[in-house]
C-alpha cells in the first residue's frame, strides 16, 4: 500500500503544476489581462465563500496579511470586491465580490472550462468518467475550509518521541 500511495503522491507532484499552468495562461489570456493569478485566485474564494475577511483569504492564497491587504485595495480600486463592515463586530471587514468581479471571474472560468474539455475529448469516455470521478475524491480530501488550519494547529496533539 504505501508504494500505491508513494506512486499516486509522486503522480500528484508531477500533475498538478502542468494543470496549474494551464489553468493560469488560459486564465490570463481571456480575463483581465493585468489581473494576476492570486487575484484571480482571490475572486474565486470570494464567489465560493462570499463574506470572508482578510485573514481567510490570506490563509487560503497562502500570502501574509499585508500583502493580502494589499491585493485587496488593488481589487476594490477597480471595483472587483467590496468591502463591507460586519454588523456584529465593526472592526471585522467582510468581503464580497461585485457584479464586475463575478463577471470577470466567470469569463476566465468559462475560457479554462472550454479549454479543459477540449483536452478531455481526447480521452475515451471511461476514461474521463475515471478522472472525473477522482477529481471528485482529491476536492474531498483537500477541501479548503476558511480558519480550518489555524484550528488544527490549537488542537494538534503534541509528538510523540520513539
Amino acid at each position: 500500500m504505501a508504494d500505491t500511495l508513494d506512486a499516486c503522491a509522486r503522480e500528484l507532484l508531477e500533475v498538478m503544476p502542468l494543470v496549474m499552468q494551464d489553468l493560469r495562461r488560459t486564465m490570463r489570456s481571456h480575463s483581465a489581462p493585468d489581473l494576476r493569478v492570486p487575484e484571480l485566485r482571490s475572486l474565486a474564494f470570494l464567489r465560493h465563500s462570499p463574506g470572508s475577511n482578510l485573514t481567510d483569504l490570506a490563509e487560503y492564497i497562502g500570502v501574509s496579511l499585508p500583502s493580502m491587504s494589499k491585493l485587496v485595495d488593488a481589487l476594490a480600486f477597480r471595483g472587483l470586491i467590496d468591502r463591507q463592515s460586519d454588523p456584529g463586530d465593526r472592526r471585522r471587514v467582510r468581503l464580497f465580490l461585485t457584479e464586475e468581479g463575478t463577471a470577470v471571474l466567470t469569463k476566465a472560468r468559462e475560457a479554462v472550462k472550454t479549454a479543459f474539455a477540449a483536452k478531455l475529448a481526447r480521452l475515451r469516455p471511461e476514461d474521463v468518467a475515471t478522472v472525473t470521478t477522482s477529481l471528485g475524491l482529491l476536492r474531498d480530501l483537500f477541501v479548503f475550509v476558511p480558519g480550518a488550519a489555524l484550528a488544527a494547529k490549537a488542537v494538534a496533539p503534541e509528538p510523540v518521541e520513539a
